[in-house]
């Protein structure tokens, strides 16, 4: 298993981590995207901060979160800093496979961001309405062009698990059961594996549609002999399913592929970790309390951060005109008592540039 490129990932399995990554990411706020220290420079890390901060690893054939702390590359290249300016901050607003493809797209406050799994895949950035801004690569299909100021077109597909069983049935009414098969593979990117050992075409219906509704599903690697490659597809968990094992298999299969060079100049740096760690310890009940503060603080002005925003900009613009700050405050307060009844501005020092701003 050391060809990461031999990895597949199969477009049920992209359903179950869509789901996943919503309960986990959105009404996060994006705060960094960086590159892992990896030699082809695919994987992308995107750290978003939603209570704690989580790290969700992009690579070429599928997203995942993780636990484990990847080594990162200072030198992000050209589109890590542009997503970087741009999204930093963004709210996760929502996020979405479309139809049954291997696309998954987040939708910010400004921006959606569109991962492609298929071809050589891609990242792409567009406006709110989907205006392409910028994208990893350019790329060009009889259908569809990404290129910046195109419009963005999703790939063509169907939605399988918004369909019933009848209407399925009756689109392969005319089909030989190797045939329906094929057409589900071809229509709707259901993995074949699933599906190649049904009896009728019934079976085959059912079968479908029973993995779009599985309450504990889980992520599996399995090896393809036949193709030489690993698919990552979706079974049933017979225990409950936990947040934490959900994407496991996948990012272990990937640090195992992650070199980390343990050179000398590692080891002096290590021991002298070391060493701090064990000072740290010491006073470890100080740290902690002050992570905690910090931590809460954090939380707060995240949740705020974009009516503070707008509030600096309009004290700016008020101060600018010589407005009195007995008159930016009944102004602003008014404005809060109408949009944000927890907030009031206690009073505005225009000497010091400062102002209070009370949260109840």
């Amino acid at each position: 298993m050391n060809d990461m490129n031999k990895l597949d990932v199969t477009s049920t399995a992209f359903y179950y981590i869509v789901k996943e990554l919503r309960k986990e990411l959105v009404g996060g706020y994006v705060n960094n995207i960086q590159l892992v220290n990896y030699s082809d420079d695919n994987l992308v890390k995107i750290k978003v901060h939603k209570q704690k901060t989580k790290e969700l690893i992009i690579t070429p054939q599928v997203l995942f979160l993780t636990e484990l702390v990847l080594p990162v590359n200072p030198d992000g290249g050209g589109l890590i800093k542009f997503l970087k300016k741009k999204l930093y901050n963004q709210r996760i607003q929502e996020i979405n496979q479309d139809k049954n493809n291997r696309v998954v797209y987040f939708k910010l406050d400004d921006y959606y961001l569109i991962f492609e799994f298929f071809s050589n895949s891609n990242i792409v950035l567009t406006d709110s309405e989907f205006n392409i801004v910028t994208s990893k690569q350019k790329e060009e299909w009889k259908d569809r062009i990404i290129k910046k100021h195109e419009k963005y077109v999703f790939p063509q597909g169907k939605s399988v698990f918004e369909i019933g069983e009848k209407e399925l049935l009756a689109q392969t009414k005319a089909l030989e059961l190797k045939e329906c098969i094929s057409y589900f593979v071809k229509e709707y990117n259901v993995y074949s594996g699933y599906i190649n050992q049904a009896k009728d075409k019934k079976e085959i219906i059912k079968t479908i549609l029973e993995l779009y509704s599985l309450e504990n599903a889980k992520l599996l690697l399995k090896e393809t002999t036949t193709e030489n490659k690993w698919i990552v597809i979706v079974i049933k968990d017979k225990e409950k399913n936990q947040t934490n094992n959900f994407f496991k298999e996948i990012a272990n299969h990937y640090v195992k592929n992650i070199q980390i060079n343990d050179s000398k100049e590692n080891n002096i740096k290590k021991n002298k970790q070391e060493s701090i760690k064990e000072n740290q310890l010491n006073t470890r009940k100080e740290y902690e309390k002050i992570a905690k503060n910090l931590q809460l603080e954090g939380e707060v002005i995240y949740q705020y951060f974009q009516v503070i925003e707008k509030i600096n900009e309009q004290i700016r613009i008020a101060r600018e005109k010589k407005v009195s700050p007995e008159e930016i405050i009944k102004k602003i307060n008014n404005y809060l008592s109408d949009n944000y009844k927890q907030l009031n501005i206690k009073s505005i020092d225009t000497k010091e540039r400062s102002y209070i701003l009370e949260i109840k």
